[in-house]
C-alpha cells in the first residue's frame, strides 16, 4: 500500500492541463505555462530522423543516433553538481491522434515479435515504414513534450523524483553543430499511460540497430512538458570567409561597449 501510494505521489507531481502545468514541490503547487519547441528545432528533428531511418533501410552503420541521444541534466537538493545522462528521446502524439498511431506502432511491433530478435533485416521495412508514417504528419504530433524510457531507474530517476526539473542538450553533426537547450517539467508516467506505451512501441522498433543498448524492460517513461529553449548553434563572433563554412559568418559576432 505505501509503495502504491508513493507512486501516486510521483505520478501526479507535474499535471498538465492545456498550456498550463501545475507543479507539486515542498507542499505548494506553482503554476508555470509550457510552449512548443519552435519550428527550426523541429525542422531539424524530423531531417535528422528521415536521414537516419534513410540509413537503416540501407542497412548502413549508425554509430551514434544524435537527434535521438541528447544530455539530460538533472539535480538533487543535496548535490552541487548536476547528473549527467545521455537519453533517448522521441515524441508522442497529440492526445487527439495517440489511439491512431499507438494502434499503427503496436501493429508492427506485433509482427516483429513473430520473428526472433536478431531478424532485424527482414523487418527493416516495416519499422521505417512505420515510423515514418508517424513523423510525416508533424501537425499530429505534441511538439510540447517528449517522452523518453527509464531503464535503470537511477540517478536521473531519483533526482526526478526529488526535483521535476531537466534540462536537455542537444547538438548535432557537422557542417552546422545545431545544438538546443531545453528546459523542461518533468511527468513520471507508469505502463497503463497511452504515451508510455507508445514510447516503448517506438524503441521496440529500432531495439536492435546499433545506437541502441538492448533493453525491453521499463518501470517508467517520462513526459519532458518545454519551458523553456535556447538556440545554441555556433556562430562565429566575427565575419569573415572560411574555406569549411562551417557556420553562419558573421553572425555571432559580439560589439564590445566601451
Amino acid at each position: 500500500m505505501a509503495e502504491v501510494r508513493e507512486i501516486e505521489m510521483i505520478v501526479d507531481r507535474v499535471v498538465v492541463t492545456g498550456d498550463l502545468a501545475h507543479v507539486r514541490l515542498n507542499g505548494s503547487t506553482e503554476e508555470m505555462p509550457v510552449k512548443e519547441l519552435p519550428p527550426d528545432f523541429v525542422r531539424w528533428q524530423l531531417d535528422y530522423k528521415h536521414g537516419v531511418y534513410d540509413a537503416i533501410e540501407k542497412n548502413e552503420y549508425i554509430a551514434f543516433n544524435a537527434g535521438h541521444l541528447p544530455v539530460v541534466g538533472t539535480w538533487s537538493s543535496g548535490s552541487k553538481f548536476p547528473t549527467l545522462a545521455n537519453k533517448g528521446i522521441g515524441f508522442t502524439p497529440k492526445d487527439e491522434y495517440i489511439e491512431k498511431y499507438l494502434d499503427l506502432v503496436e501493429s508492427a511491433v506485433e509482427q516483429i515479435e513473430k520473428l526472433p530478435p536478431h531478424a532485424v533485416n527482414d523487418t527493416r521495412m516495416l519499422r521505417t515504414r512505420t515510423a515514418r508514417e508517424f513523423y510525416a504528419h508533424p501537425e499530429h504530433i505534441d511538439w510540447r513534450r517528449m517522452g523518453l524510457l527509464e531503464i535503470f531507474e537511477g540517478s536521473t530517476y531519483r533526482n526526478l523524483i526529488e526535483n521535476p526539473f531537466a534540462s536537455v542538450l542537444w547538438t548535432g553533426n557537422s557542417p552546422v553543430f545545431m545544438s538546443y537547450q531545453v528546459d523542461c517539467l518533468v511527468e513520471i508516467i507508469t505502463p497503463k499511460d497511452l504515451r508510455y506505451r507508445f514510447a516503448w512501441a517506438m524503441r521496440r522498433l529500432f531495439e536492435y540497430e546499433p545506437f541502441h543498448v538492448v533493453q525491453t524492460m521499463y518501470p517508467y517513461s517520462y513526459c519532458f512538458w518545454v519551458r523553456n529553449f535556447k538556440n545554441k548553434t555556433p556562430k562565429r563572433r566575427h565575419p569573415g570567409k572560411r574555406s569549411d563554412n562551417t557556420v553562419n559568418e558573421g553572425e555571432g559576432k559580439i560589439e564590445r561597449q566601451e
